[in-house]
């Protein structure tokens, strides 16, 4: 079994909601599909990642120098079934180094071509992105997690510059199996590019003042594709008739059936949760009846086993076979019953429940304070942001979440200072929050950097 799915039922009186209403907090996770492949190492699926490097002219200096050691790292930490390939893009995108197997002379290879790589003109992020997707797809490696790291600090100039057309691009490469990661480095970003297409590549969106903290996040994104234990993981929630309504609060891809809720989780890593937080409504508040049903189900990753895969392409139908032969039969499932306690439901899922609950209050309120800040409506903003401060003073008071848990929050009192603050400091405090709502609503996958200052 490589998933496991639990369900927390709570009701939170403290929100002053009656006996009919209740919260299901579904916590879905990922266990290692075989033993440890050797002393102390978890046994994991090969790894194809394209780094795509924006070498435009603003990279020019100490930051392109700290994205080639991020790539560095990468490369050292490579294992001999894994492809890592490094793309360059600046007015037009070039294969620095191929997804080659990485012996000794394919290493050496590699380093000497980091080494000669410079910057140029202009930001083609289009190609640099496809560029980087076909070479994580043409090479033939059976159970592979491919991912695309994408690092850039500019707006698209060349090339497709349309923010609908690159997420279309990026959809259309997911759907073969491709997921994308973007960070983007200071303030000359699109941060609303970067969240579209991290969210069309059901990735990450990290977002970086300096440049300092880049080899962490590259580090971060390399073991969060190496801890995968399944991909195209759904959430399928039958609800029975005493469910009058139910609301999904994460921001989730969610198809609504009759009676029945079907939610897109994307990839679920070992020993990383994702969470799908529901609000229901019942027509009564009978304790110990059965609400439904849960099932989790994705496509399992499996580790690599046996020699390492030759290198090979579309038309190499041998391999092509033996790839396809092996993604058969790898669906797995899990299924839990919702029952709903009585009482409030154990202190456990209370706390649970409330802390989801406030993290993603927080930031739905937090991001409609921006919104009004953008129409113009200061008393919206002040209201929204006195809306998340009035239900974490409530959970602290109620002691439903402690004082560490907290970190996980934005800082309401430091966003509402940037916000009236001129407008750089706004404009990066935004992108900070976006990054953080991105990657905290989506539950993020992986191991999370330390939290910079916001």
């Amino acid at each position: 079994m490589s998933l496991d799915l639990v369900c927390h039922a709570a009701r939170l009186p403290e929100l002053g909601a009656g006996e009919r209403d209740a919260f299901l907090l579904f916590d879905i996770t990922g266990q290692s599909p075989s033993p440890t492949s050797g002393p102390g190492e978890e046994a994991r699926a090969p790894l194809c990642l394209a780094i795509a490097i924006d070498a435009s002219s603003s990279m020019r200096g100490g930051r392109f120098a700290l994205a080639l050691q991020a790539t560095r790292n990468v490369l050292a930490s490579l294992g001999p079934q894994d492809r890592v390939a490094v793309i360059t893009f600046d007015k037009s995108a070039h294969v620095a180094v191929p997804p080659v197997p990485f012996d000794a002379a394919g290493a050496e290879a590699a380093r000497h071509a980091l080494d000669r790589l410079t910057t140029g003109i202009g930001t083609n992020l289009g190609a640099g992105w496809r560029e980087a997707s076909e070479a994580v797809l043409r090479v033939v490696v059976p159970n592979a997690v491919r991912r695309v790291l994408l690092l850039t600090d500019g707006y698209p100039s060349r090339g497709e510059t349309q923010r609908d057309a690159l997420r279309a691009q990026v959809m259309e490469g997911h759907a073969r199996g491709v997921e994308t990661s973007i960070v983007g480095l200071g303030d000359g970003i699109d941060d609303g590019l970067c969240v579209a297409l991290a969210e069309a590549g059901e990735g990450r969106f990290h977002y970086l003042r300096e440049e300092s903290a880049l080899a962490e996040i590259v580090s971060a994104e390399v073991e969060g594709a190496r801890a995968l234990v399944a991909t195209d993981v759904s959430l399928d929630v039958q609800l029975t008739p005493r469910v009058e309504r139910a609301e999904i609060l994460h921001r989730y891809p969610c198809k609504p059936g009759d009676r029945s809720l079907d939610v897109r989780i994307g990839s679920v890593a070992r020993g990383a949760a994702r969470a799908v937080l529901l609000s229901v409504s019942l027509k009564d508040g009978t304790p110990d009846a059965m609400l439904g049903f849960a099932t989790a189900r994705g496509r399992v990753v499996r580790p690599a086993t046996g020699r390492p895969t030759s290198p090979g392409y579309g038309n190499d139908k041998p391999n092509a076979k033996a790839a396809l032969a092996q993604l058969e039969n790898m669906e797995d499932s899990t299924r839990v019953t919702l029952l709903l306690p009585p009482g409030g439901g154990p202190e456990v899922s209370r706390r649970r429940v409330a802390l989801e609950l406030l993290v993603q209050r927080t930031l739905a309120e937090v991001r409609a304070a921006w919104d009004g800040l953008d129409r113009g409506d200061r008393v919206a903003v002040t209201r929204r942001l006195e809306r998340a401060r009035g239900l974490r003073r409530l959970f602290i008071e109620r002691s439903l979440v402690r004082d560490e848990e907290l970190l996980l929050l934005p800082n309401v009192d430091a966003v509402e200072r940037a916000m009236f603050s001129p407008g750089a400091e706004s404009n990066e405090a935004r992108r900070h929050f976006n990054s953080l709502a991105h990657n905290t609503q989506l539950s993020f996958i992986g191991v999370l950097p330390k939290p910079q200052k916001r």
